[in-house]
């Protein structure tokens, strides 16, 4: 019995100076960043970039892989199953805590307890909502008069029950009295496409992925729901401006660890990504996308979480009759 006591206490030991070990040289292989949405969306244009900053910064390989499927949560299940060591991470959106309350059912993990946050980028001007460009409405009056004359009302494109994009339609349906039909991608790239082809009428969208089609005249800009106007869409009013003072939606993208990573690693995680956006050529893109280009710490991420959940959860008891 003394023997196995001993051999017990040995395996413990050896664990905990494997683990002390693996911390003190992190990272010394690959880490990988899943994005749960299909490629070429909003999230990879910042992601790939920041991706090759933080390779760069870390002196190791920084892979990004996309994992799509039921509007990210596959992708996001994926990393809560992952080791805790910092070498499996999650970009992703709103639509993380979103998932939760929206389709309870479907998501098995806890969106704050369930992962480390590790940095937050708060997009202030929120997300815009794109129309088809030959849309006869450049307001958001002139769109609530035009969608009650059309028979059945209009449509919009969304990313998934739960996602930042499908929130927006539904609270524009509540709080405007605008009608309109949800129409589901696998993520907003795809939304877009249909929307530049006519196929839908709508969509709210992130500014990476809609500045170039709004440029080019492929698209109309409407309203966007931040507190305040996206500086390189300085011409498209918020939504607090077009009539409805409590619509906002902040936009943001954020990076999580599995839960239980050391703080140590996530320390190196965030510091990484800080000196990744302190480099011009990343932040002057991601300036260009109307995001933000400083990063909420760990702790002060995990606040604004925590504050998100109440807000969302909010949205989810006013949209239940909408969603049933």
């Amino acid at each position: 019995m003394r023997h196995l006591a001993i051999a017990f206490c040995a395996a413990l030991l050896g664990s905990a100076l494997t683990v002390r070990n693996v911390q003190a040289g992190f990272p010394d292989h690959a880490v990988k960043i899943i994005v749960p949405f299909a490629p070429g969306g909003p999230i990879d244009a910042i992601a790939r970039p920041l991706a090759a900053a933080m390779q760069d910064i870390m002196g190791t390989t920084v892979v990004i892989e996309n994992r799509s499927g039921a509007g990210g949560i596959i992708g996001t299940e994926f990393v809560a199953a992952a080791a805790p060591d910092g070498y499996t991470l999650l970009m992703t959106t709103g639509s993380h805590i979103g998932n939760k309350l929206f389709n309870a059912a479907q998501v098995r993990y806890d969106p704050l307890s369930g992962f480390t946050p590790v940095a937050g980028l708060i997009e202030k001007g929120g997300i815009v909502l794109a129309a088809r460009k030959d849309l006869p409405a450049d307001s958001i009056a002139a769109l609530k008069d035009y969608a009650g004359r059309r028979p059945g009302g209009l449509t919009y494109g969304h990313a998934g029950i739960g996602n930042i994009s499908y929130v927006a339609g539904e609270l524009v349906k509540l709080r405007a009295g605008i009608p309109l039909s949800g129409v589901p991608y696998r993520g907003t790239a795809a939304a877009l496409t249909d929307l530049v082809g006519g196929q839908v009428d709508l969509c709210f969208v992130g500014v990476s992925g809609v500045r170039g089609y709004a440029e080019n005249g492929e698209v109309k800009l409407l309203a966007s729901t931040g507190t305040q106007r996206i500086a390189v869409l300085h011409n498209v009013p918020t939504m607090q401006e077009a009539g409805f003072p409590d619509f906002v939606l902040l936009g943001y993208i954020g990076l999580w660890a599995p839960k239980n990573t050391p703080k140590d690693v996530v320390t190196r995680l965030y510091v990484a990504v800080e000196a990744a956006l302190a480099r011009p050529n990343v932040r002057d893109l991601l300036s260009s996308f109307g995001t933000a280009t400083e990063a909420t710490s760990p702790d002060e991420f995990a606040r604004f979480l925590e504050r998100d959940f109440v807000t969302q959860e909010r949205w989810a008891r006013e949209l239940d009759g909408l969603t049933k």
